[in-house]
């Protein structure tokens, strides 16, 4: 795809991953790149690295500087993917430091969103705020980015449970551009309707989400799109419709290779069969989140996994099976 980037004079500045954020933007253009990093998110929440070449039919080769940036966003969506956020937030602020330190305005937006996710992530909504506040303020970005900081602004305040400024967010992120991403943002207003109980708006949403996400190719949001319908057919007792959601869902997850996906897919379907009283299939879903957090070494999800995993020994009247997973779930807590 032929793109032209022009980059400002810019002082903006992050000092660090605690302080304060800083910035004024020049008017001057001082240089007019011929190749854009852009990233798009994964759901629940997060950008990955995509390479547009531009100006002739061969990509244009990058200098060391940009091949640097690029590799520790790679190794901070990699660390990001395992639940590693500490990792993955010192990887983005070295891709942070680099940006600045050759004016790359675009390069230096892109960051500041991934770091706000982040610290999303990290229960850390006051911090992400302000990363996402400073792309805002950056004038000279093109839409898309504009957008997406948008769109991550409505996720914050959904998770601030401020629904009402979760709405004008994803409005705004829409006016700016809707483009390939527009599913992502009818999902998030079919969260939103979840959120307040309002299923059948949130159906109508998520609907229309997945229609735009398997038009516009993105299979991860139009996974997020099955996973909504099937959380909310089970909340309207449509136990065989939510079944059937969370199964394509995880397929897709599969494809993509997204193992946090996968082991929200299994959850659910381990939830489902719960709500069924097929302990058994409950128990046989929990294992395999389990086992699939365990092999992507997120702890985070293991340990959830086996709290799931006991609850249902407990309710087989199985206490010895439930007293062993319920040591072996204390023991990797020590060791976290």
């Amino acid at each position: 795809m032929n793109k032209t980037l022009q980059i400002h004079d810019t002082g903006f500045r992050i000092h660090d991953k605690e302080n304060t954020i800083r910035g004024g933007l020049k008017g001057d253009i001082v240089h007019r790149a011929s190749c854009i990093v852009h990233y798009s998110c994964l759901l629940s929440t997060v950008f990955c690295l995509l390479l547009f070449g531009c100006g002739g039919s061969t990509a244009p080769t990058l200098s060391s500087i940009h091949t640097s940036a690029i590799e520790y966003n790679r190794n901070g969506m990699k660390a990001m993917e395992k639940g590693d956020y500490d990792k993955a937030l010192d990887y983005y602020m070295e891709a942070l430091k680099i940006n600045q330190s050759i004016e790359h305005t675009e390069g230096i937006a892109i960051n500041l969103i991934n770091i706000g996710v982040i610290y999303q992530l990290k229960g850390r909504i006051s911090e992400a705020h302000k990363f996402i506040d400073a792309v805002i303020f950056i004038q000279d970005v093109s839409d898309d980015i504009r957008s997406e900081a948008a769109f991550e602004k409505a996720k914050l305040y959904l998770k601030e449970k401020d629904i009402q400024k979760s709405k004008e967010w994803v409005s705004r992120s829409l006016s700016l551009n809707k483009g390939s991403r527009e599913g992502s943002r009818w999902n998030l207003l079919g969260r939103a309707a979840f959120v307040e109980g309002r299923y059948d708006e949130g159906l109508i949403f998520a609907d229309t989400a997945l229609v735009l996400n398997k038009k516009n190719n993105q299979r991860t949001e139009e996974a997020n799109s099955l996973r909504l319908l099937a959380e909310i057919n089970a909340q309207k007792g449509r136990y065989e419709e939510s079944r059937m959601y969370y199964m394509n869902a995880l397929e897709l997850d599969k494809v993509q290779g997204n193992s946090k996906k996968i082991v929200h897919d299994l959850r659910g379907l381990g939830e489902l069969a719960l709500r069924q009283g097929s302990l058994q299939d409950a128990l046989s879903f929990y294992k395999r989140a389990y086992d699939v957090s365990l092999n992507a070494d997120d702890k985070d999800g293991a340990l959830e996994a086996l709290g799931s995993i006991v609850d249902v020994y407990r309710r087989l009247g199985d206490e010895k099976n439930a007293g062993e997973i319920e040591l072996h779930r204390e023991e990797i807590l020590k060791g976290k």
